[in-house]
Order: structure tokens, then C-alpha cells, then sequence
């Protein structure tokens, strides 16, 4: 900041030169009128016009020169304080970001005992702070404020917890993400479906993996990245020019809840692009979702050694096309076990996802998904599946206000319940 303490002094002395120069001039024209008057040329009246037009001028000059100095300096404050220059150097280059889900649901039960709901839910409230601090070395922190479920506590209200915390080290051009970190499954399906503020992606609503863990992953591309133009309506971490992938080392049991045991679970991405220069199916993309760990809970009695630890396996294969006017997205699932299952039961369920934009209204997009869940592959009549429909418009890139309906179908000996459900709700993001 000492450059500024200069302009200042600069300024000051600039000031105080003007001023004398200025009073130096009015001087010397003083002394003009006075030879005039005594000389008769002009009159004593005429004389102390031009003297008090003159005393006048000089004033207006003044403070004229004083008030542009004054606005230069306040500009230059302005930008300066715009970038940051004033903060201390630790807090320079801070990004915060804040992402809310928040929603009107009305839930209309077709069977079994559960009461219907009528309330306004905040689902989700993100705050992150991220810095890049050099250019291998970057990091964030987001804190996720929520409604607690925990039937302990009477009062069920909203707390804080940890979503992500993690170093980001960058080296080779990939990205490693250490601390508590996104899951490859998860971090991919945002990518590409835009309306998780209307309900969790498909592994995270079954239980079967968190969307974050504590851990260590890996990301990168394959021959760089696609152009601007896709860029503008795709997720340039998804976007590697011929693929990508993920891959990370987790404990398994979910940013939300402590590991019971030592085994770490493995979880990886692989997409590939097969037409990146394609028109319409440069946004195509093939993609595989795997997971090879235990569940954080020992077997149950009677479903294996009560000691040990069921497995958890993961499985996916999946297909996706985004254009800026639609998206597509399908996906094929199956696995054995659950993050927390005291079981390993086969299960398998797919997702058929996609959204498109109303041609001349472009801002607002219709969007439906369905997808479908058998817990136990042993079991007939155990599989539900699940409908969505809704409209969205695009207020702005930061803000997203829909409109959805939700209904559950389930097979007659299944213990879920049947409903209709109705949201009106919003997606603030920046």
C-alpha cells in the first residue's frame, strides 16, 4: 500500500501548487485593474466588478481542480477494494459460494399408516469457501446446514455438519482431492442431471452409497477438454474431450456418519466421449460406476457370521447425451449389499432420466425421470419404482424456481408405502 501513501502526498503538494499558482495569477491581475483604475481607463465601480468576478473565478478553478482529484482517488479506492487489495494477504483470493434447496411439499399416502405431510422444507443449505493458492495447490470447505432426523431429539431442528473439506492437489493435469471428498458416482450424475433439488440421485437415495466421504480421489481427462461452446451448458470436470475418469479410496460409511470398521472401500469412474466432433452427439457419453468394499455394519443374526462384515458391491453402466437445448441419461444397476446393509443381498434397478427446453421459451425446460429398485433379487414382488415430472425455468444462471410431481408405485408385499407427491420449490446456486 505504500504507492498510495505517494499519490496521496502528490496529490497534497499538487494541491498546494495549484492553489499558489492560482493565487500568484490573481495577484498579478489585481495589480492590472488597479493601473487601469488609477489610470482612468476604468472606473472605481467597474474596477471592483472585475475584482470580485476575478476573486470569484479563481475560487470556482480551485475547488474544481479540488474535486477532480477527489473523484480521481475514489475510483481508484473502488477498484482497488474490488479486487481484494485491502484484505490481508491470507484472505486474498476467496471464492464463497452458497447453494439452497428449498421446497412446498404436500405428500398424499395410497396406503399404510404413515401420516401425509403439508410443509415448506429447506432440504439442503451449502456454504463453501474455496481458494486457489498457487497453481498446483487449491482448497475447499462447504458446510451443509440440514433437518435432523435423529428420533432422540424431540426438537428435530436444522444443524451443521461437514460436507466437504479437502486439499486439492494438482499435478499432471488431473486433480487429487484429499480430506472429505465427492464420490465419483454422485459428482457424475450432477454433472449431467441438473434438478437434484428435487430428489437425491439414484445411489444416494437407495442408501446404497453417500454422496461424499472422507478419502482420497483422483480426476482426470482424456485429450484435454471440449470446446467453449459445449462448455457453456456442460461441467468442464466431466468434460474431457475423448472421456475422463474418477477414482478414489474411501472409508465407505458416508461423510455423515463415523467408519466402524478398517476396510476401505474402492470407487471408480470411467466415461468415455466416442463423437466428440459430432453435432448433436458430442455430448454422448458412455460411463461405468464400480465400488468394491465392506458394509459398515456386521452381518445380522441369521444372515451370515455375526463377526464379520458383509460385502458391498457396486455396479452401473450408464449412457448420456447433453445438448444445450435437452438432456438424456440411463442407467443400469446392480450390486450386492448396502454403505451400512447388515446384509449382502443381490440388488439390481435402473433410472431412465431427461429434460428438454421449450422451444421459443427456451428458459423453461420440462424435465421427467423414472427409475425402479429391487432390494432383494430372492424376494418376487419386492421391487418399487418410482415416477417424477415437472417444469422449470431459468430466472437467471443462479436461480432455478420448478414445479414437480412425485408418485411411488410398490409390489403388494412390499413394506414402503404408495404416494403422490407435490413440490413447489426453488434452486439458488452461485
Amino acid at each position: 500500500m505504500d504507492w498510495k501513501k505517494w499519490v496521496c502526498f502528490i496529490v497534497i503538494v499538487g494541491g498546494f501548487f495549484i492553489i499558489g499558482t492560482q493565487n500568484s495569477l490573481w495577484a498579478s491581475e489585481a495589480d492590472l485593474i488597479q493601473i487601469l483604475k488609477e489610470k482612468k481607463v476604468i472606473t472605481q465601480e467597474e474596477a471592483d466588478r472585475m475584482m470580485e468576478k476575478l476573486k470569484t473565478t479563481s475560487q470556482q478553478e480551485t475547488s474544481e481542480t479540488k474535486e477532480k482529484l477527489k473523484a480521481e482517488i475514489k475510483e481508484d479506492i473502488k477498484k482497488d477494494a474490488g479486487k481484494g487489495e485491502f484484505l490481508p494477504s491470507a484472505l486474498k483470493g476467496f471464492k464463497f459460494g452458497t447453494t439452497i434447496f428449498a421446497n412446498w411439499e404436500s405428500k398424499h399416502n395410497l396406503k399404510g399408516a404413515n401420516a401425509n405431510t403439508n410443509s415448506f422444507n429447506l432440504d439442503r443449505a451449502y456454504l463453501s469457501l474455496s481458494k486457489d493458492v498457487n497453481d498446483w495447490l487449491g482448497m475447499n470447505i462447504t458446510t451443509d446446514l440440514f433437518r435432523a432426523t435423529d428420533t432422540n431429539d424431540a426438537s428435530n431442528g436444522y444443524e451443521l455438519r461437514i460436507k466437504y473439506a479437502y486439499a486439492d492437489l494438482k499435478f499432471f493435469g488431473t486433480s487429487t482431492k484429499i480430506g472429505v471428498v465427492p464420490t465419483p458416482s454422485d459428482a457424475y450424475d450432477n454433472s449431467i442431471w441438473p434438478y437434484r433439488v428435487q430428489g437425491k440421485n439414484y445411489l444416494d437415495a437407495m442408501s446404497i452409497q453417500s454422496s461424499a466421504d472422507a478419502g482420497i480421489v483422483n480426476q482426470g481427462v482424456f485429450g484435454g477438454y471440449m470446446d467453449d461452446e459445449y462448455l457453456q451448458f456442460a461441467s468442464k470436470p466431466f468434460s474431457g474431450k475423448w472421456g475422463g475418469y474418477m477414482i478414489g479410496l474411501y472409508n465407505g460409511a458416508g461423510y455423515d456418519r463415523a467408519e466402524s470398521n478398517n476396510n476401505k472401500a474402492v470407487s471408480g469412474l470411467i466415461y468415455l466421449r466416442p463423437l466428440p466432433t459430432t453435432p448433436v452427439l458430442k455430448g454422448l457419453q458412455l460411463a461405468y460406476v464400480g465400488n468394491y468394499g465392506l458394509s459398515n455394519n456386521k452381518y445380522a443374526a441369521g444372515s451370515g457370521p455375526v463377526n464379520d462384515y458383509p460385502d458391498w458391491r457396486i455396479n452401473i453402466g450408464q449412457v448420456s447425451l447433453l445438448h444445450k437445448y435437452f438432456g438424456l441419461m440411463g442407467q443400469y444397476y446392480w450390486g450386492q449389499g448396502l454403505k451400512t446393509s447388515s446384509e449382502d443381498k443381490d440388488r439390481n434397478g435402473y433410472l431412465a432420466a431427461g429434460f428438454v427446453r421449450i422451444p421459443g421459451l427456451e428458459k423453461l425446460r420440462a424435465f421427467g425421470k423414472y427409475y425402479t429398485y429391487n432390494p432383494d433379487e430372492t424376494t418376487p414382488n419386492k421391487d418399487y419404482k418410482v415416477h417424477v415430472a415437472g417444469l422449470s425455468y431459468d430466472w437467471s444462471k443462479e436461480f432455478m424456481p420448478f414445479v414437480a410431481w412425485e408418485r411411488e408405485d410398490n409390489r403388494l408385499n412390499s413394506t414402503r408405502t404408495d404416494y403422490n407427491k407435490y413440490q413447489i420449490g426453488f434452486q439458488l446456486k452461485f
